[in-house]
C-alpha cells in the first residue's frame, strides 16, 4: 500500500503511525511536515477512536415493515415486500435497494443477505453496508469467463472467511 508524500509530492511508502491517514517518502519530509501535521494529527487521531468504537457496535436492528435502505414502509396491498432479509443483522431491503450497490448491502461483515463474500466475484461495492470493504479471501465459482490460471495462489489453503481448503485468487485479483 502506498499514498502520496504529503510534503514534497512524491511516492511515498511510510504511513503516520498517529494518525495513520498522512503518508511520506521518508523521515526527512515526515519531520519537515511535522508543523503543519501536528494538529491535524490529533484531531485525525481522535476521529480514528470515534470510528474504531463504532465499528465495534452492531447497528440497530431495522424497524419492521420498512426498507432498511431507503425507509420505505412496507404496504403488501401495493405490492411493497422485502425482496431479501438478512437473518443475521436484520437488514431488511426492498426491490429496488436488492439490485443496488450501497443500499442493497446488510451489515455483515463477510457476507451479504447470507451469501459469503468469499465464494462470490470481486465487487467494489462488496461492504459491510457501512463503507468498510470486505478484504477477506475469495474463491469464487466464476459467471461466464474463468479467471486465468494466473490469478491464483499455487496451493490450496484454508480459507479465512469461510474455513473451506482451496486455491485462493491472489491479492492483485481482488
Amino acid at each position: 500500500m502506498n499514498g502520496i508524500c504529503t510534503n514534497c509530492h512524491e511516492l511515498a511508502y511510510l504511513r503516520c503511525t498517529a494518525c495513520k491517514e498522512t503518508w511520506y517518502c521518508s523521515a526527512q519530509c515526515q519531520s519537515a511536515d511535522w508543523p503543519q501535521h501536528k494538529r491535524g494529527c490529533k484531531i485525525q487521531q481522535e476521529l480514528n477512536k470515534i470510528n474504531d468504537r463504532m465499528a465495534q457496535q452492531a447497528p440497530e436492528k431495522p424497524p419492521k415493515g420498512r426498507c432498511t435502505g431507503c425507509n420505505t414502509r412496507w404496504d403488501k396491498a401495493e405490492g411493497f415486500v422485502a425482496e431479501d432479509v438478512c437473518d443475521t443483522c436484520g437488514y431488511r431491503a426492498c426491490e429496488s435497494c436488492a439490485s443496488h450497490h450501497s443500499n442493497g448491502t446488510c451489515y455483515c461483515e463477510d457476507s451479504n443477505f447470507g451469501r459469503l463474500y468469499c465464494e462470490m466475484e470481486p465487487r467494489w461495492y462488496h461492504t459491510n453496508g457501512r463503507g468498510q470493504a470486505y478484504r477477506g479471501d475469495r474463491h469464487p465459482e466464476p459467471y461466464g469467463e474463468p479467471f486465468p490460471e494466473e490469478a491464483y495462489e499455487p496451493e490450496p489453503r484454508e480459507c479465512n472467511n469461510c474455513g473451506e481448503v482451496t486455491r485462493m485468487l491472489k491479492q492483485e485479483y481482488l
